[in-house]
């Protein structure tokens, strides 16, 4: 999950050093979305190196989230504006899928969906459901694979390597997919997701990337 999330947030900081000297409301809005994202997912870190939720300090974590997702927002005020071009895309597909393919069609749907994993079954295995039909809002968040999308996120790198050499972009690609796929393969392995699980959650994220890559990136990878 860890190189998805620090590509998540190098896409925000990025955008929000595009659109930080504009003054209209649409762009105030997205630079505290932006802020309240950044601490969310600085505090997701956390969690995942710390196990913070399980701590009886978590509400000082959450201020030292704020307090880092701060520091890191004056420090981009003050520096130069991003005017790259291929920075600027880069960030803006980031933020895409961020949005459309993990939150609203991983995330959403996880809940939305409520299959039991696979290693929370009963010995009967009376628990399980198909893939297709989903349960409501029952606790559980088997479907689809959130980590198996957070590997195939690291696709969007790709987009920074446009004026490389094309063996470095194969190199780095073919370097992404064997990350992703052990990722999603992983957690069919430990019983944390069925194989439906993480290619639903590979699915989604790879296109929103072909979505969005289009849009700002074109036909010129």
């Amino acid at each position: 999950m860890i190189p998805g999330l620090f590509v998540i947030l190098s896409g925000i900081y990025i955008y929000y050093s595009f659109i930080k000297t504009k003054t209209d409301v649409w762009s105030y809005i997205q630079k505290v979305v932006f802020f309240l994202v950044s601490s969310g997912l600085i505090f997701y870190l956390l969690d995942i190196l710390f196990s913070v939720v399980e701590s009886e300090q978590i509400i000082t974590f959450l201020i030292v989230s704020f307090s880092i997702s701060i520091i890191i927002f004056i420090a981009i005020h003050f520096k130069s504006q991003v005017k790259n071009a291929i920075a600027i895309n880069y960030s803006k597909v980031v933020v895409g899928i961020a949005l459309f393919g993990y939150v609203i069609f991983v995330q959403a749907v996880k809940y939305l969906w409520g299959r039991v994993r696979f290693r929370q079954l009963d010995s009967a295995f009376s628990q399980f459901t198909p893939w297709y039909l989903p349960q409501g809002f029952t606790g559980s968040d088997s479907f689809p694979s959130g980590h198996a999308a957070m590997g195939f996120i690291l696709l969007t790198l790709i987009i920074l390597l446009k004026n490389k050499k094309e063996w470095i972009k194969s190199l780095v690609f073919i370097v992404i997919i064997i990350w992703a796929v052990s990722l999603a393969f992983s957690r069919v392995v430990i019983g944390a997701h069925y194989a439906s699980d993480v290619l639903f959650g590979s699915f989604f994220i790879i296109i929103t990337f072909l979505v969005f890559s289009k849009k700002y990136y074109g036909n010129n990878q």
